[in-house]
Order: structure tokens, then C-alpha cells, then sequence
């Protein structure tokens, strides 16, 4: 194939490398990993530089695209690094103009027509994007009688000045008819003590805070649960001695208990080396799951709680009960497994006697549980999530239309009972009892 990629992966922090080396378990984005193998499977030589670790040196990158005659620059898209991604296209579109430049990953799904309209940005891929990548590579490697650029589904794209919207590209429903991701295409030395897998995608719930089904799309999909073990035995084989641990990148790795049986039945039976942890929602959790999960080497599960409010959980559509969270929390402690807990301020219908109400939760499950330990972030109304769109009927006024500020902890929005400064001063109340 005449046609070369470099897929990138840049920052979300302006300060990365402290980041990464003092506070972050170094994981490449699995997403620009999986387009690589899947290009790799049809005969594309496909390259990988993740920024994240490294510090950008243009220069030797100029050199690098020149040296492996890289025609087709791929980029993954995050809300909170956007602005910082446009900028980086327009230094290379400066150097190379003759190199496309193609957007996948979280807001390229969220608001693609918002990138496509940058006039350095060739194409941008919506939701999965192995089958259109490869459709896009296809079509400039062999032209139109193969395929038209109008023919790829879930592809946005210029021509001239009219920008273009194909039809949209159904999600993979079969997981397990894509590769199982190689990791050893990035320095594996790189990776510290935990390596992020994901055995679904996907989130049935609708809490409208959350991105998750608007980028994966609303229906639950599951790898076949073998197929998931095999790919931990070959990261345990590709790691160093002291990368012994897995986590669970999937919205809600319990959700179907006969699937969590057959993983505990798996790492039980075959000797699992590594330890592994997950992400759960509190409402699928019980009893018989976690005396399951607690015969593996579980290490830990995070909840999403969110509040400290019952009547705000109902409202943002949680779906979780207080009482229940408290006795799974409390039933948990009978074993060596760590909690953590997701919590927000500044919901639309948070007023401060709420926010001081999740705070103390926090603070109360703590005490139950030894092992419980949280983050506290501030409200965040990423685009496409329902409370974005809704905004305005809502009295969620959002203040900053910048990006970058867009990280979880700088407060972006108002209603009638917080401001900004108040928000930011109950933030900083909550995390000084972490």
C-alpha cells in the first residue's frame, strides 16, 4: 500500500509529563491502538505516537513524517483538548499540505460538523471507527471505483467549500470480530503498575450528566467474556514483572451477572496473574455479584454516586437508592477490596444544603468502610449530553465556551443557587477531607 498513517494521541493537561510521572498510570489511547491493528489486518502500515508521555519536539516529528513517508495524520479528539489539537493540526497542515488529516474519538462523534468546518481538517469519523478508516484508506489508495468518499458511512468531509455529512455508521456490534489490541506497538516499559482494558461498550443508562451513550451509543455490547481473558494473558505475557495489574475501562463491567460469573469462573480456574479492578454502577451490585468479584484478586471497584441527595439523584436520573449504596459499601468490608467513589457538585438542582449533603456522604462511607476513598468534581456539561442540549430549560447557565477549561475541576456553569466562586470554594471544602 502507497499510503502511510500516524495516528496521534495529545494531551488533555498542558502539564502531561508531571501528570503522568508523579499522579498517572500511563495507558496509550486504546482507541487509536485498535484502528492501528484493524488497518494493520488489511495491509496498512499504520504508526502510532502518543503525546501524553513524550514532549512534542516539531522538529524531529517534521523529520519522523518526512523519514516514513506518512500521508494521512489521524488525530483522537477529547472536548477538553480540542483547542489544543487545532492548533497542532495547523503547525503540520503548515508544514505538510499535502497530508490529510482525519479527527476520530469522543467529540468528533459529539460535534462533528464543529470540526469539519476547520479548514486544516480533511475528514472527521463519527462513533466506531475502524470499518470507516479503513473504507477512507481504501478509497485513497484505489479512488472511486472501489469506493466513493460519499459511500463511507459515518464520515463528515470537505469538497471545496461545502462540507459534507454521509449517513451515519451503525456502532460494531460484534466486538469480537476486531482484533484483540496489541500493546507492544508502544514501549510497554512505559507502563507502570496497571494496563486499562475494555470487555463492552456501551451504556443503556440515561443519566444526564454523561457523555457515554451519545459516543458508544445507548445499547449495552459485550466481547465474549473468553476472548476478554485470552487478551489479559497475552498483556500479562507483553508486560514487565512489576505491570501486575488490569483495569476495567467499561461503563459497567457487572451488569450481567452471568457474565461476571463466568470471568470470576475464568481467573479462578486458570490462575489469573494479574490483579484486576472495574468500574460498576451501585444499582446491578449485590450480595452473590461481590462475594463473587471477592473470590478473584479484585483489587477495587469505583461507583458512580454523584450526590448525597436522594431527590437530586432522581432528578439527574440516576437511578441509584442511598440506602442501597450504603449496605453494599458496608457489606463490602468484609473484603481486602478498595472503593472508590465518582461524586459531583453543581448539578442544575444542587443548591449548597445538597452539595454539603454529598460531601458529608463522602465523608460517613468513609467511616464505614476503611477502604473507601473519593474524588469530588464539579459539574461538567460536556456537548451531547442531555444537560448541554437542555441547558437552558434546565437554569443551567454555562459561563465558558472555552474548551480547555472544560477538565472537571474549573467551574464552567451557574444556576440561581451557586456562582462560580462559590462552586469552586465547596470543591475545594470537599477534597481537603480526601
Amino acid at each position: 500500500m502507497k499510503n502511510k498513517v500516524l495516528l496521534i494521541n495529545l494531551p488533555c493537561h498542558s502539564t502531561m509529563q508531571d501528570f503522568v510521572d508523579n499522579s498517572f498510570q500511563y495507558n496509550p489511547a486504546l482507541g487509536l491502538l485498535a484502528i492501528t491493528d484493524y488497518l494493520s489486518m488489511f495491509d496498512f502500515e499504520a504508526l502510532i505516537l502518543d503525546y501524553n508521555y513524550n514532549e512534542i519536539n516539531y522538529g524531529e516529528l517534521f523529520d519522523y513524517i518526512d523519514k516514513k513517508g506518512v500521508t494521512m495524520i489521524a488525530f483522537t479528539a477529547y472536548t477538553e483538548n480540542l483547542n489544543t489539537m487545532l492548533k497542532f493540526i495547523r503547525i503540520i497542515k503548515k508544514q505538510f499540505r499535502n497530508v490529510k488529516i482525519a479527527v476520530g474519538g469522543p467529540h468528533a462523534t459529539l460535534r462533528p460538523e464543529e470540526i469539519i468546518k476547520n479548514q486544516n481538517v480533511d475528514f472527521v469519523l463519527s462513533r466506531d471507527g475502524e470499518a470507516t478508516f479503513l473504507e477512507l484508506m481504501l478509497h485513497l489508495e484505489m479512488g472511486d471505483n472501489l469506493i466513493s468518499l460519499d459511500k463511507i458511512k459515518g464520515l463528515y468531509y470537505s469538497q471545496g467549500e461545502r462540507k459534507i455529512q454521509n449517513e451515519n455508521r451503525e456502532v460494531v456490534s460484534d466486538l469480537n470480530l476486531l482484533p484483540i489490541i496489541n500493546r507492544e506497538r508502544v514501549d510497554t516499559k512505559r507502563y507502570r503498575s496497571i494496563v486499562s482494558i475494555y470487555s463492552s461498550k456501551g451504556c443503556p443508562a440515561k443519566c444526564i450528566y454523561c457523555s457515554a451513550s451519545a459516543i458508544s451509543g445507548a445499547k449495552y455490547r459485550m466481547r465474549n467474556i473468553k476472548n476478554v481473558f485470552l487478551e489479559c494473558q497475552v498483556i500479562y505475557n507483553q508486560m514487565e514483572p512489576d505491570t501486575d495489574k488490569l483495569y476495567f475501562i467499561d461503563d459497567t463491567f457487572t451488569v450481567n451477572v452471568k457474565r461476571v460469573r463466568e470471568w470470576c469462573s475464568l481467573c479462578n480456574e486458570y490462575k489469573l496473574k494479574m490483579k484486576w479492578s472495574c468500574e460498576s454502577r451501585v444499582d446491578v451490585m449485590n450480595e452473590e455479584i461481590i462475594d463473587l468479584i471477592a473470590s478473584t484478586d479484585c483489587f477495587s471497584i469505583q461507583f458512580g454516586v454523584e450526590s448525597g441527595n436522594q431527590e437530586v439523584l432522581n432528578k439527574i436520573k440516576k437511578n441509584i437508592k442511598l440506602s442501597h449504596l450504603e449496605r453494599i459499601v458496608d457489606y463490602i468490608k468484609q473484603y481486602k477490596i478498595g472503593i472508590f467513589l465518582s461524586l459531583i457538585l453543581g448539578h442544575f438542582c444542587d443548591t449548597e444544603e445538597t452539595m454539603m449533603e454529598t460531601i458529608e456522604l463522602a465523608k460517613r462511607l468513609r467511616k464505614l468502610n476503611p477502604n473507601v476513598e473519593y474524588g469530588i468534581s464539579v459539574n461538567t456539561p460536556f456537548p451531547g449530553t442531555w444537560q448541554y442540549e437542555n441547558a437552558d430549560k434546565i437554569g443551567l447557565r454555562i459561563t465558558d465556551r472555552d474548551y480547555s477549561n472544560y477538565d472537571l475541576i474549573t467551574p464552567v456553569i451557574e444556576t440561581e443557587h451557586f456562582n462560580k466562586a462559590r462552586l469552586e470554594e465547596l470543591r475545594n471544602l470537599a477534597n481537603s477531607f480526601t
